[in-house]
């Protein structure tokens, strides 16, 4: 019979070799699905990844893991869950189960004691994290077998391929780097952008999900985009318009070819005017300079995103191949 317990710290080795081993079929269909190129770049090290994850995960306060063991007292199973007492909004992290014992109902059991301890803590929500993919099928049965559904608002993930990488960018009359005077104005008119999107997700959400998940999103996004567009390590441009910031482009770029538009907005005074469609091309001429091989932004399948992907999409964007499917139940 499958007993589950806590994590212990004796059982790191073997919950990441379980870890990689579940992930390893996933991690060749996305490989055959993206192609060598784009696999390479956005999971270059994916094991040591899942190892440095697990570490991340079983180390957080806020984060609790189960195993399952099996009758040889061998760890084959393990669930990783987050919540958050303040919203009652609780978060399945991860779930997997060793090659050897798909089948024998231990996902199941898993998740079923996850569900049982969230609620206990007073869980109102748990969200799910999966992918669209063959890989994460599995996954998804099991979450639905359970009352999952797929969550009103999914991100959108978007990408484009460098044509030329290290081509100088040019730089259009109007756009320059951002400086410490455009910081509060940025995050003002940052705010009032945002504004249609949050108000897209309460219509969808509904009032009561929808202050779980976003308790007080006027400062969670000042905070997010203040600390954006100060970061120093990555790069901050503003487009200007009489004298004034009238939108801004955040890109963090990484060091396997990867570049990600992080966050991008314009007054919303001043939108309608090719400002957003402008900063994208700069942006994404900007990666190429630097010898960026692919260009990826995350936006979200909402009305309130709509006009983002517009510019994204017109600035030569298409959507990855894979997609998130993140999955909600109510307890």
């Amino acid at each position: 019979m499958t007993l589950v317990r806590p994590f212990a710290p004796s059982d790191r080795v073997r919950c990441t070799d379980l870890l990689v081993a579940a992930q390893a079929e996933g991690f060749t269909s996305m490989r055959t699905i993206y192609g060598d190129d784009l696999f390479d770049a956005l999971r270059p090290d994916w094991e040591a990844d899942q190892a440095a994850q697990l570490d991340t995960w079983t180390s957080g306060s806020d984060i609790a893991t189960m195993v399952a063991v099996n009758n040889d007292d061998l760890v084959v199973g393990v669930v990783v869950m987050s919540h958050e007492t303040s919203t009652g909004m609780s978060n399945i992290l991860m779930i997997a189960v060793h090659p050897d014992e798909q089948g024998n109902g231990v996902g199941r059991r898993l998740l079923s004691e996850a569900l049982a301890d969230l609620s206990a803590a007073g869980a109102a929500y748990v969200e799910a994290y999966v992918r669209d993919f063959p890989g994460h099928e599995v996954a998804r049965v099991l979450l639905r077998s359970e009352g999952f559904e797929s969550r009103a608002v999914q991100p959108t993930l978007l990408y484009r391929t460098a044509e030329h990488p290290g081509r100088m960018a040019i730089r259009p009359a109007g756009v320059r780097p951002i400086d410490d005077a455009d910081v509060e104005q940025c995050v003002r008119f940052g705010l009032e952008a945002f504004r249609a999107v949050y108000a897209s997700f309460e219509n969808l959400y509904g009032p009561e999900l929808f202050v779980r998940i976003e308790p007080d999103w006027e400062a969670s996004q000042a905070s997010y985009i203040r600390s954006a567009i100060t970061d120093p390590d990555d790069e901050a441009w503003v487009y200007e318009v009489d004298g004034e910031p009238a939108g801004f482009v955040v890109v963090k770029m990484d060091d396997h070819g990867v570049a990600d538009i992080d966050l991008l907005a314009v007054d919303p005074k001043r939108q309608g005017n090719g400002i957003g469609s402008t900063l994208n091309r700069f942006a994404f001429d900007r990666c190429q300079e630097a010898s960026m091989e692919f260009v990826v932004v995350a936006t979200a399948n909402d009305e309130g995103h709509a006009p983002a992907r517009r510019s994204y999409e017109r600035a030569g964007f298409e959507p990855m191949a894979i997609q998130w499917d993140l999955q909600i139940k109510r307890l």
